[in-house]
């Protein structure tokens, strides 16, 4: 309470000031920063600023109709505000120049020195394992790590024996047992390789009509589901290993895009190398992080695998 009424009284006196007053306080103010241009020490800026503050209460506390009549109270608040820039601009040179006084000869002199003195034998030649302590806490004591965890050797691609064509014969009444078992895997592989289609064709259409690759992740993320995170990965993989479409890192992140099918059969030809598969880890923590970072609602790969 007692502030708020000191505020209110100072409110008040700088209301009730003349236009002579006003010029005084003013042109204190600007002799107040002029000086401080020639002598630039650690209180500098203090100094500018309670000028500057000074000077920002007179004139909020001056009507427009004063300042109009009293263009001379306004020549000096631009005054002022060259000057208050004059002196940012010493003190932003004279910053500079202190960053640069580093001597490195003058600091390894002064280290040998200062190890000579701290060590207990009379012997001269620094003892260095007294700095131990001190600089490993300044290293890091986790070594860098990446995400692609190595290849995996590459799959046997499957022969497909093609059957000749049987001649119709005649047809005879098959008995059908009551219970079949279906062929699990064999649905399995063929719903894969539809997955598999639609993704390299997802990726081909973005890339063809956006001019530019494809994030990785986004092509990845469900925001819903990690295992179909996941699956998603291994999918990427298998295109990556039948050299369709390629992964490499831009300025930001890691990209897809398709690979060009001239520069992919010369390759085939020219060397015998077989196509690797590059898996990368993603643990759930990373996948939540990736969730906030790229604010998914709805994942790319939104196709069902059964159809």
């Amino acid at each position: 309470m007692f502030n708020g009424t000191n505020s209110m009284d100072s409110l008040n006196s700088i209301n009730t000031r003349s236009s002579r007053e006003r010029k005084n306080c003013l042109k204190h103010a600007l002799e107040r920063t002029s000086i401080l241009q020639e002598v630039i020490n650690d209180s500098t800026i203090n100094k500018l600023d309670e000028a500057i503050n000074l000077v920002d209460d007179v004139t909020y506390a001056t009507s427009i109709q004063e300042k109009v009549s009293n263009q001379q109270e306004v020549l000096i608040d631009s005054q002022m505000m060259t000057s208050s820039s004059k002196v940012l601009k010493t003190c932003s040179i004279s910053l500079t120049k202190r960053m640069r006084d580093y001597d490195h000869i003058n600091f390894s002199q002064k280290l040998v020195k200062y190890l000579q003195e701290a060590s207990n034998d009379d012997s001269q030649s620094p003892n260095w394992s007294l700095l131990e302590r001190r600089v490993t806490k300044l290293f890091k004591r986790v070594a860098n790590s990446s995400t692609l965890l190595g290849t995996l050797d590459p799959l046997e691609k499957k022969t497909i024996i093609r059957k000749k064509p049987e001649q119709k014969v005649a047809q005879f009444a098959v008995t059908v047992p009551d219970k079949l078992v279906p062929s699990g895997n064999t649905k399995d592989e063929d719903s894969v390789e539809r997955t598999v289609r639609k993704i390299k064709k997802l990726i081909t259409c973005y890339c063809k009509e956006a001019g530019k690759p494809l994030d990785f992740f986004q092509l990845i993320l469900h925001p819903d589901d990690f295992g179909r995170t996941i699956r998603n990965m291994l999918y990427i993989s298998f295109l990556i290993k039948d050299g369709v479409v390629k992964l490499k890192k831009d300025e930001r992140s890691l990209v897809v895009e398709p690979c060009r099918k001239e520069v992919n059969s010369q390759e085939k030809r020219s060397s015998n190398k077989t196509g690797i598969q590059n898996v990368i880890s993603l643990n759930m923590e990373q996948w939540r992080i990736l969730k906030k970072a790229y604010r998914l609602e709805q994942p790319m790969i939104n196709f069902d695998e059964e159809k």
